[in-house]
């Protein structure tokens, strides 16, 4: 037991300079026009999205870019979301209502791709429904994009928490790329594992997503956004993650159960469906995250200063990312058990019984894939 307390300790050592140096290394979107002024193709996919659609819509409409347009596919909604659309009235707004997708394609990855086949840009930006860009977000991306001379770009956005849960459960999503993933080192290689995508925004160009094979190539893709990046790198082109927190923001899911029920779809996808690697990730997770808390209540000194050490990475990161200090001092364990749950979950729907339930579609799981795999 020593040794294992010990050898935590080291992780969380390591884990505290990472996160320094992925906070220090990390670029940062800021606002600025481009030089050379591309026309840009939004593609948004929309199912049920009456709650977020209008507010996201209205935001692009309000860019200071003004080459773009605005692409929503309306993936056979059953809400208010087509309603919203068609009394949105600019001619830069393009509405394509999605047809069933084809065998062998998920619902998302065949909506994005319509999109795509409708888009006139040389650039494409790819991004969820529930994403609010400020009106400065689109040029500093573009100019972005063209400084760098890379072919995809994806931007990091602030995480906006309502409520007990979604300050707990969500931070996972920041601790694990700048304190668990080598972040420094994402921008400086084009290894595909280390590939960063998100729905808050894929911008790339045209040239490289045809050549690379759109999203055509990622039919059965679970992750979507996350396989982009992936495949890029798969077909040796480069892709940076950029973090956009002043431009850009999403309140990603509502409450507890919309957090349980989004990343069950993904959970298990993650680990390649893998039994063996998802019981690794649970145990990974139980000894470095909830077992020094237990032995911290014997007064074992390792673990009171691993304990320590867990709380000073967590209060950096969110003070740096604006999440609150609070969460930050006490949320760990709890945060730790609910992700436990979600992979748990996973595990039983998507491999066990086979199922992926999302927006009211229902696949079965063997002829999904995590992304670009």
């Amino acid at each position: 037991m020593r040794f294992i307390t010990y050898a935590v300790l080291a992780f969380w050592v390591l884990a505290f300079a990472r996160t320094i140096v992925n906070l220090l290394l990390a670029p940062r979107l800021y606002v600025r026009d481009p030089v050379r002024t591309p026309k840009i193709s939004v593609v948004i996919p929309a199912r049920d999205e009456e709650r977020t659609i209008e507010k996201t819509v209205r935001a692009l409409l309000a860019q200071t870019y003004r080459e773009l347009e605005i692409i929503v596919v309306n993936d056979r909604s059953t809400d208010a979301t087509g309603e919203i659309l068609a009394n949105i009235e600019d001619a830069r707004l393009v509405v394509v209502e999605n047809s069933e997708p084809p065998h062998g394609w998920l619902g998302k990855p065949w909506a994005l791709h319509q999109g795509s086949q409708h888009a006139n840009g040389e650039l494409l930006l790819f991004m969820d429904a529930d994403v609010y860009y400020a009106p400065e977000a689109i040029a500093a991306a573009v100019a972005e994009i063209e400084d760098r001379g890379v072919p995809m770009i994806t931007l990091l956005p602030f995480f906006e928490m309502h409520g007990f849960w979604e300050n707990i459960a969500m931070p996972n999503l920041a601790m694990f790329a700048f304190t668990l993933m080598p972040l420094w080192l994402v921008n400086r290689t084009r290894i595909a594992a280390l590939g960063l995508g998100g729905g808050t925004g894929n911008l790339v160009r045209r040239a490289d997503y045809d050549a690379c094979g759109g999203h055509e190539a990622l039919r059965g893709a679970v992750v979507d956004d996350v396989g982009l990046a992936r495949l890029f790198r798969l077909r040796g082109r480069r892709t940076e993650v950029i973090l956009a927190d002043d431009l850009v923001s999403i309140r990603m899911y509502h409450g507890l159960g919309e957090i349980v029920r989004g990343f069950t779809k993904n959970g298990f996808a993650i680990v390649g469906r893998n039994y063996f690697v998802a019981i690794l990730a649970l145990l990974f997770g139980f000894f470095i995250s909830l077992l020094p808390y237990g032995l911290a209540l014997t007064s074992d000194f390792t673990s009171v200063a691993t304990v320590i050490l867990i709380t000073l990475t967590r209060l950096v990161l969110f003070v740096v990312l604006g999440y609150g200090a609070i969460n930050a001092l006490f949320g760990h364990p709890l945060m730790i058990a609910v992700w436990s749950w979600i992979m748990l979950r996973s595990i039983w729907l998507t491999g066990i019984r086979r199922e992926i339930e999302w927006r009211g579609r229902r696949y079965d799981a063997k002829h999904t894939r995590f992304g670009a795999d």
